[in-house]
């Protein structure tokens, strides 16, 4: 009898120790801080409107935060800010677009800031950028046109030189060849790129055309897809209407996942866990236009078209 209480009893105890430590963590959940959150953003409207909405929803489906959400407009005053943080509480700033962060840089608090829905470069705070991350880039580039051995891409120093180092590192590791060609200003952007259409040469090649204001893009563009599509070269960007117009794929921000890893960031700096920074966005979308892909010699299944978040021409 003896010998079969034993077990028992040890059972029980485990068992008792389980419900112990289950109860500690929902109390500690229960009981978790809710962080005061404040979100600034600026007036807008059309699709500027919509991601500002996106990204909003996106922040407010964090768990343990209240959000305040504050307009700003042409007409607002950082001394407006101040009075408006002053009565919620607010612990953490979360700035969205240049126009608020214009704002909170002029706020007289020691109040974490997070950047995001701009395209920027590292400058002290920590964000987001929308610039999308150049691994993610490369990765889909090694798994949609495999035989591309050879990226070119022309950028600024001020805006994408950051950029630029990481896809280098990406291509390196896929053994592609990264060609960069860095450029001051629109009317060098224009030459360079001639220049590479001019000698690019097979699918082999592939152009990036990433979130830069030396890119131009209107200027460019038609000439870029067009030399693309005579020569089967691969192109992609960061813009969804540039796949729907001609170039391979794009990827571009899931604004609510953004927003979501803004309210994150948000938080752990409130609770002082490690070091942030700006980074490229990894929360990203994928646009893919099948009828280059077809005259590429590329092709994919249904299944993996589904995966694809957006489908050109239209399915």
């Amino acid at each position: 009898m003896n010998i079969l209480n034993g077990p028992k009893r040890i059972i029980l105890k485990i068992f008792s120790l389980i419900l112990i430590i289950f109860s500690i963590v929902r109390i500690q959940y229960a009981c978790a801080e809710t962080i005061e959150l404040t979100v600034l953003y600026p007036e807008a409207s059309g699709g500027y409107a919509k991601v500002f909405k996106n990204i909003l929803e996106g922040v407010n489906e964090f768990d343990n935060i209240n959000v305040t959400s504050h307009r700003i407009s042409n007409k607002t005053q950082a001394a407006d800010v101040n009075n408006m943080l002053n009565s919620t509480h607010c612990q953490t700033i979360i700035a969205l677009g240049q126009r608020s962060y214009k704002i909170a840089k002029q706020l007289n608090n020691n109040l974490p800031l997070t950047i995001g829905a701009i395209v920027a470069t590292p400058n002290g705070h920590a964000g987001i950028s929308m610039d999308g991350n150049p691994e993610l880039f490369i990765e889909y580039l090694n798994n949609l046109a495999p035989d591309v051995k050879r990226v070119h891409v022309v950028y600024s120093e001020k805006n994408t030189g950051w950029l630029v180092e990481m896809a280098e590192s990406a291509a390196s590791k896929r053994n592609i060849e990264l060609l960069s060609y860095k450029v001051e200003n629109l009317k060098q952007g224009i030459q360079k790129y001639t220049e590479i259409l001019n000698k690019v040469k097979s699918k082999k090649d592939a152009i990036w055309i990433p979130l830069d204001r030396v890119v131009p893009d209107k200027a460019i563009l038609p000439k870029i897809l067009k030399t693309a599509w005579d020569k089967n070269i691969v192109v992609f960007s960061n813009n969804p209407l540039h796949a729907k117009k001609g170039t391979l794929f794009a990827l571009f921000p899931d604004h609510k996942l953004v927003g979501r890893k803004l309210a994150s960031i948000a938080v752990e700096q409130v609770n002082a866990k490690g070091q942030h920074k700006l980074l490229p966005t990894s929360n990203l979308k994928l646009a893919v236009n099948i009828r280059t892909a077809s005259h590429l010699g590329l092709s994919f299944s249904k299944s993996e078209q589904r995966k694809f978040d957006i489908v050109f021409p239209a399915r």
